[in-house]
């Protein structure tokens, strides 16, 4: 019983975080930037896809030696670093900022918040997906005395809740625990809610809206018929923040 729910639960969960991928994709493909930030790149093929034209400047931050090489042999100019300090890159240098599920892996989310309004050019634009801590599956493994499942990745083993998809089993890092990155790529270590996500992008000067998709464990036909209802409460958590063209 419980392995075929967790199939149920799997096809879900890849249908909504394949449609947060997707919402991000287009909005980044749709403001056209001539200076692009993609920060956790992989290996370049995702963001890529959406992308009709060729940034001037395209640069990644990327952990994983296998993925940055890849990304760079697509133009990406790769930077490896623990995103949980300052960003080598100038101030106002980038039309948009681009980040998919990496928020989640840091523990200096104020200053990541401070960093992308930083680096953006007045008028750019953050487009950040993750996992929100208050979905109604969150709440549920809460509720049954169980580890949040946006939590359970603890430094690259899956602990504390059995109902997740890949409970007890060992997540890969890329790097070594003894690596000085190590701290910026492990695990999640901070899930952001709805309204904390829009009052922490608010804070530091941007003009944010934040939703969330995929009301995981609802199935997700009669779940999207309802995510207009409880925008709070889907898992996959998007952010779009606009840094003001008044702003230096």
């Amino acid at each position: 019983m419980l392995s075929a729910l967790k199939k149920h639960f799997a096809r879900d969960w890849d249908r909504g975080a394949a449609r947060s991928t997707d919402w991000a994709g287009r909005i980044v493909g749709a403001l056209k930037p001539r200076a692009l930030l993609d920060l956790g790149c992989g290996d370049g093929a995702k963001l890529s896809g959406y992308l009709a034209h060729v940034p001037e400047l395209f640069c990644g931050i990327e952990a994983s030696p296998s993925h940055a090489a890849k990304a760079e042999a697509r133009g990406i100019k790769v930077t490896s670093m623990d995103l949980n300090g300052r960003w080598p890159y100038a101030d106002g240098m980038f039309d948009v900022v681009h980040c998919a599920y990496l928020i989640e892996h840091l523990h200096n989310t104020r200053l990541f918040a401070m960093e992308a309004f930083r680096v953006l050019k007045p008028g750019g634009t953050a487009v950040i997906t993750s996992e929100n801590l208050c979905s109604f599956l969150n709440l549920g493994a809460v509720l049954l005395g169980y580890t949040p499942f946006t939590l359970a990745n603890c430094c690259g083993w899956i602990l504390g809740n059995p109902l997740g998809l890949h409970s007890g089993e060992t997540y890969p890092e890329y790097v070594s625990i003894d690596d000085p990155a190590f701290s910026g790529v492990t695990g999640h270590v901070r899930a952001l809610s709805v309204p904390q996500a829009k009052e922490l992008f608010d804070k530091v000067g941007f003009q944010t809206e934040a939703s969330s998709i995929g009301l995981l464990p609802i199935p997700n036909g009669l779940g999207r018929l309802l995510e207009p209802l409880c925008c709070r409460r889907g898992h996959f958590l998007l952010v779009r923040a606009k840094k003001p063209v008044s702003a230096k």
